[in-house]
């Protein structure tokens, strides 16, 4: 991940099919939220990275927010036992790190998702209202609703990626 990059996306003042902003982090009641996003964006149809930049509030022209005496900031280490307890299908999670940044002299966190041909992610069991054998992606701006499904043809992608049967 490049600084340059998160500085681009949060310029743009719009979030994407790649890319998430959150004011804060996510408070311990929404840790089914945080789970959607990851998975949501593990699976993005870009076939690349996937970025949840925290400090940006949206609501506010995308102004950056201090998360650094945020009390629900978390490190690589805890999202990374967050997701290990998770009924993942055949038990292979996203693979996911935190990364700090300074802008305008305020920290912002990053949580990056790396790009694999492990799709789709779903989990087997229900988790706080994910759905069991559910398939999530993020098309444009917009995550697969908690209680929905994928469309067929964002599934069939994630499976033919699995297979790299796409370049």
């Amino acid at each position: 991940m490049r600084m340059e990059e998160v500085y681009d996306l949060i310029a743009l003042k719009q979030e994407g099919s790649y890319w998430d902003f959150k004011r804060e982090w996510y408070p311990h009641e929404k840790k089914a939220d945080l789970l959607h996003d990851i998975i949501c964006l593990a699976n993005n149809l870009e076939n690349r990275d996937a970025y949840i930049i925290i400090g940006v509030d949206e609501e506010n022209d995308c102004a950056i927010r201090n998360t650094q005496n945020d009390v629900n900031r978390k490190n690589t280490q805890m999202i990374v036992d967050f997701l290990k307890d998770k009924n993942f299908a055949g038990g292979i999670r996203p693979t996911v790190y935190v990364e700090s940044l300074i802008i305008d002299d305020k920290h912002i966190d990053v949580i990056v998702i790396k790009n694999s041909y492990n799709t789709p992610y779903y989990l087997t069991l229900k988790y706080q209202g994910l759905m069991a054998n559910h398939i999530y992606t993020r098309v444009m701006d917009t995550n697969t609703p908690k209680d929905k499904a994928a469309d067929i043809h964002h599934v069939e992608y994630l499976w033919k990626k699995r297979f790299q049967l796409i370049s």
